[in-house]
């Protein structure tokens, strides 16, 4: 498909060209006919002589004879517990000594006996340890039901407010018609005084 040449491009379809110019760049397809073979060149020379041989570089230093010490491995693993041994054997059971004799009964005391003295009267009463700790609050209770709603009272009537400011006076001036409009409640000026006419012809 040719791409459109114009010297006048569409802005709606530049882009578009611009896309079908760049297709056939990559295609190959732009360029003028292929020109006839030309004649081959002479042929190259012979390969040249081979070049003499390098010296033998240096010997490198002596390596020395001994690496050096590696690190350190990693402790080996802790060895098994060793069964259990046997039991020691039970030594024999020990020989019971001769009975002790019985020893002189003790002297009987005398009857009754002898009263101790009375040990000394108490002091007075140890003083009020401290008060304490206060218990924590108890748990607020269940909200109760709501009571009836009492009847609606009837208070008495208030008494009448105090008149308000007089307002501004007013900024026009109206002036009526001195013949009658023909129309209820329109207000006119008969005979330099004010009606409020009640219809036609009042």
């Amino acid at each position: 498909m040719a791409i459109l040449s114009s010297k006048d491009y569409d802005r709606n379809r530049i882009g578009e060209v611009l896309k079908e110019v760049v297709d056939a760049v990559n295609a190959g397809g732009i360029g003028g006919p292929t020109g006839g073979l030309g004649p081959t060149g002479p042929t190259g020379g012979t390969t040249g002589p081979v070049g003499p041989a390098g010296n033998t570089g240096p010997t490198g230093p002596t390596g020395p004879a001994v690496g050096a010490q590696g690190s350190q491995g990693a402790p080996g693993n802790v060895g098994n517990t060793g069964p259990t041994g046997p039991a020691g054997v039970v030594g024999p059971t020990a020989v019971a000594g001769p009975a002790g004799s019985t020893g002189p009964a003790g002297t009987t005391g005398a009857s009754p006996g002898v009263t101790g003295i009375q040990g000394p009267t108490g002091g007075s009463t140890g003083a009020v340890g401290p008060a304490g700790p206060i218990g924590n609050t108890g748990a607020t209770g269940a909200q109760g039901p709501t009571g009836a709603t009492g009847p609606v009272g009837q208070g008495p009537t208030g008494g009448q407010g105090a008149t308000g400011a007089t307002g501004p006076a007013p900024s026009y001036l109206f002036i009526p018609q001195t013949t009658s409009p023909g129309l209820t409640g329109a207000v006119w000026l008969n005979a330099g005084v004010l009606t409020v006419s009640a219809g036609p012809g009042t």
